[in-house]
């Protein structure tokens, strides 16, 4: 009977211990990172990007960790006698040895740029140009390298003629409604490459009719040119909206406003469709100067990973850098000055090594939306009250957010596993600590997924986990 007793005993110690019992320190079983990572990379590419026929400016763009390139008219033709010009041809070579993805640029943002019958000439930007005749159809389909088209730059919503108030501006930007003949072509020759066409921001409020909100001019080119696209290849919903003004110390109220709308148009639109026609949303990080836009230059790595972490908080997965080159004469200082010598290399390649790790834990969830905290040392001022209608009612397990300063709080889901991308949401410049705390209901253990790397920990107080982050810190929380 004792040798009964014992054996009893041995087998309810182990069936204890399978089903992941507490140790003495009152630790849970150890939760294993690799069960909720994925491999997916988000798109990584920067506007203006250097020539591809110097191998030294390659090597410096290769090294930020750039994974894709678009391919400009800046340091080659497009077209010789209506084809593909032989030294563009030869561009897509080099960069295809480099291991880069590529996308073709509509350098003149004009809806006949691959397909053209006569000569024209139009207005980009304020700058004239000149379309020889060409017919580029299957051309591209020779470099399994090109995966892309960066069809348009901050289009109009709808064309815009013989209106006094915006007379001046009419012939500066393309329009959503003269996309057809581009949506055709890609339709027709390129259904499974990626479509990417970047949006200005709120600021820009001439770009769509009067009366409309930002949401309504995103939303109508979900509806106009999103959904007549065909194939599997990929789109975006993108948008440039640069957050660090001249004199520092904000970020601007209407930020994360705009992220927002793209976040929200994203999911909208994916829950529409097939999972291999889903949109990526994506956003242009402030990686540059201009002095006309009253925007402060890059200081810090943070400068850049408060936008990056702001965006992934929001499902972000495509991170579009403006600008790499530098061009005194418009006054436009990029990530390398006019020499193609680093200027804010540094800080780029410090901020790409400091959040591109997140991409294996934000990748692998699903974004649903998005929980503001204003700190309760941010002062009277809220910045968060633009945004009090966009944000997430339902948190999952989260219960509560206390935040020293000014937080937010991306909620995503993996199956039913809730995850959480918690950002220090000050501007880098102030250099504020946050302490943010959660309180999770009927979890007993986290993943903590920070900078430093991942490690586990037990939450306490009935649920709470304390974090503490530096400027343009973020952390991804898996509570358990």
């Amino acid at each position: 009977m004792k040798k009964t007793g014992s054996l009893l005993l041995l087998m309810l110690i182990l069936i204890s211990m399978l089903a992941g019992c507490k140790d003495s320190s009152g630790k849970a079983q150890t939760l294993n990172p690799s069960d909720y990572e994925t491999d997916e990379k988000m798109i990584l590419v920067a506007d203006m990007p250097p020539s591809p026929f110097i191998a030294d400016e390659v090597k410096l763009y290769k090294d930020l960790g750039f994974t894709h390139w678009i391919l400009t008219e800046d340091h080659t033709p497009m077209v010789y006698e209506g084809t593909l010009h032989d030294s563009y041809k030869e561009a897509i070579e080099i960069l295809t040895e480099e291991g880069f993805e590529i996308w073709i640029r509509n350098m003149q943002n004009d809806p006949d740029y691959f397909q053209l019958s006569e000569a024209k000439s139009g207005s980009n930007y304020g700058y004239q140009y000149t379309l020889e005749p060409r017919d580029i159809t299957d051309d591209f389909s020779q470099f399994p390298a090109v995966t892309g088209f960066y069809m348009m730059d901050e289009p109009f919503q709808v064309t815009k003629t013989d209106d006094p108030f915006t007379e001046d501006r009419e012939n500066l930007h393309p329009a959503i409604d003269q996309l057809d003949a581009l949506i055709q072509w890609k339709n027709t020759y390129y259904p499974d490459a990626f479509w990417h066409v970047n949006h200005i921001g709120s600021g820009s409020w001439d770009h769509w009719p009067a009366g409309n909100t930002y949401a309504d001019f995103i939303n109508a080119y979900v509806e106009t040119v999103l959904k007549k696209l065909e194939g599997n290849g990929g789109k975006s919903i993108c948008m440039d909206h640069y957050p660090l003004p001249d004199g520092g110390g904000v970020i601007k109220e209407a930020f994360l406003h705009d992220v927002l709308v793209l976040a929200h148009a994203t999911k909208n639109y994916n829950e529409t469709v097939p999972e291999e026609q889903q949109a990526t949303m994506g956003i242009c990080l402030q990686t540059f100067r201009d002095v006309s836009l009253r925007l402060r230059d890059i200081t810090s790595s943070s400068d850049v990973t408060l936008q990056m972490y702001t965006g992934m908080a929001c499902g972000a997965r495509l991170f579009e850098y403006f600008c790499y080159r530098s061009i005194d004469g418009i006054g436009l200082f990029g990530i390398i000055d006019m020499t193609s010598q680093p200027r804010i290399y540094d800080h780029i390649q410090e901020a790409n090594e400091r959040a591109l790790p997140f991409q294996r834990i934000v990748c692998a969830f699903d974004w649903y939306g998005t929980a503001v905290n204003h700190g309760s040392q941010s002062g009277m001022e809220n910045i968060f009250e633009v945004v009090e209608n966009m944000t997430a009612e339902d948190t999952g397990v989260m219960t509560d957010i206390d935040s020293r300063y000014d937080a937010i709080v991306g909620c995503f889901k993996q199956g039913d596993q809730d995850g959480y991308m918690v950002v220090n949401y000050t501007a880098p410049d102030l250099n504020l600590t946050n302490v943010v705390t959660l309180t999770f209901q009927d979890c007993e253990n986290v993943l903590i997924y920070t900078e430093d790397g991942v490690r586990q920990q037990n939450l306490v107080d009935g649920g709470q986990l304390r974090l503490t982050l530096g400027c343009g810190e973020a952390a991804f929380v898996i509570p358990v």
